[in-house]
């Protein structure tokens, strides 16, 4: 017997348990509702068909079809590798202190405005972002400064707005520094990767000392000024720092800023510090742990932003199918000193990932793959119950490690899996969030995958304030670029 027209099969209803929650998600439509554990129960034995669950109707219900839209698929986000050198050696650096297997190098001035050029002429959209990445940027802070001047000059005579941004190791934050960044607007994601003797191992200067010291002063300073309110606390944890809880509670105890991001390491499987699958349980209940601190600052009325959590958050509360989760090559390029586009920042010096240059332009042949993969999603995704939710994890790690756009890289999906129940769970656990967030779903997340606004400033925004300046005081950055 046929099943009715709209009504999804038991094998497109995805069962999940978490710490002790029960739940039903639609893997077409993102959509999902909170059981109780007697149904959950009968459900999972196939005791009882999803129609006939009262509460479910909104999970089941078929999405009517939208009218399809003509999507821009020019660039809008661009990264500016300012400079290729470094004044750090960090254990972890997959972009081999900013070489990416080149020579140390800086972009100069004439390139950086040559590039902010480009953005403006390739792009049709309205808001604009300029990340500045490295290396280390702020080696280069002339060049910095003076195509920020550019970029924000052009935006005011076409009628556009765009946002800057820059990522720095946080050595050169010095006062005077801070200030020339915060009166042009930029937003800061500065690394940390947590305690003292964590971030010393993995964060040397290049004479062995260790770096925490020097940027928890220049992070401390930064707070003390309005730029403090637009940081973004960077960590990464390693094969020796998967029990990564302690870590992000140091950076929350601490409060260098209320936006923390924390995320895994991805290098080579043949690194010593690569991730294992032998890991995952470690990692998952650093996980758990730091969901439970989460939902207790919330509760307590002192919350905090972790960029991977408000993401799955805002995207369950939106429940609507998210066209990709990396915007690499499409909506996202990168550009080298010399002028060498690239899909983003991580994928500099990869053949596949080149996609022109500056003089000539993008290369349309070598970016069709980005753009049919950001169009149709991965075929290895396919199977997914997350496939509507997650996007499809990132396309350098795809390349990485299956050789292709295709597949995602399955360890990654195993944290990001992770990452989604524990939102689900955290919804639960505090009434008032998905009320706040829904508020404000559409503005705070869209679906390239970049969480703009963070989750305790939904709570605290005050109702006469400009959907323009909530959005300038709470941009701390995409830590997508981080």
């Amino acid at each position: 017997m046929k099943r009715q027209c709209g009504k999804p099969a038991a094998s497109e209803i995805k069962l999940l348990s978490v710490l002790g929650r029960h739940y039903a998600c639609n893997v077409k439509t993102a959509r999902w509702a909170e059981l109780d554990g007697k149904t959950w129960h009968r459900l999972a034995r196939l005791r009882e068909a999803p129609e006939n669950v009262p509460g479910l109707a909104a999970v089941l219900e078929a999405r009517p079809d939208s009218p399809k839209r003509e999507e821009s698929l020019a660039p809008k986000n661009l990264i500016l590798q300012v400079s290729h050198a470094c004044n750090l050696r960090c254990r972890y650096c997959s972009a081999d202190f900013g070489r990416y297997g080149g020579r140390f190098r800086s972009m100069t001035a004439r390139t950086a405005a040559r590039a902010i050029d480009f953005l403006f002429e390739s792009s049709d959209a309205a808001d604009l972002a300029v990340t500045y990445f490295g290396g280390e940027p702020l080696l280069n802070l002339e060049a910095v400064l003076s195509s920020a001047r550019h970029a924000l000059g052009r935006a005011q005579k076409e009628r556009k707005s765009v946002s800057l941004h820059l990522v720095t190791n946080g050595v050169g934050l010095l006062p005077q520094t801070l200030m020339r960044l915060d009166e042009l607007g930029f937003s800061l994601t500065v690394s940390m990767d947590g305690q003292k003797g964590c971030h010393d191992r993995c964060r040397p200067f290049p004479d062995g000392r260790g770096s925490h010291g020097t940027i928890a002063r220049q992070l401390e300073i930064a707070g003390r000024m309005p730029i403090g309110r637009r940081v973004t606390v960077r960590g990464t944890f390693t094969r020796e720092s998967a029990t990564f809880f302690p870590n992000v509670r140091y950076l929350v105890r601490r409060r260098f800023s209320n936006n923390i991001a924390y995320e895994p390491v991805f290098l080579p499987t043949s690194d010593p510090l690569a991730l294992r699958w032998r890991d995952l349980p470690d990692i998952r209940e650093a996980y758990r742990e730091l969901a439970r601190l989460y939902v207790d600052q919330w509760r307590n009325g002192n919350p905090f932003c972790l960029w991977d959590f408000d993401d799955a958050i805002v995207q369950l509360v939106r429940a609507r199918p998210r066209r990709s989760r990396c915007g690499a090559g499409v909506a996202t390029v990168a550009v080298t000193a010399e002028g060498d586009l690239y899909a983003c920042h991580m994928s500099t010096g990869m053949d596949q990932a080149r996609l022109g240059n500056l003089e000539g332009g993008l290369d349309e042949k070598r970016r069709r793959p980005w753009v049919e993969r950001y169009r149709n999603g991965r075929e290895g995704c396919a199977n997914c119950w997350l496939r509507a939710l997650c996007g499809g994890g990132c396309n350098t790690h795809a390349i990485l490690y299956n050789k292709g756009l295709g597949r995602p890289y399955r360890l990654e999906c195993r944290l990001i899996e992770h990452r989604y129940r524990l939102a689900l769970w955290m919804l639960s656990e505090v009434p008032g969030l998905r009320e706040a967030v829904s508020d404000r779903a559409e503005s705070a997340g869209s679906d390239r995958g970049h969480l703009l606004t963070p989750l305790w400033a939904c709570r605290d925004h005050a109702a006469d304030r400009s959907e323009k300046g909530k959005t300038a005081e709470s941009r701390p950055v995409n830590e997508r670029v981080s």
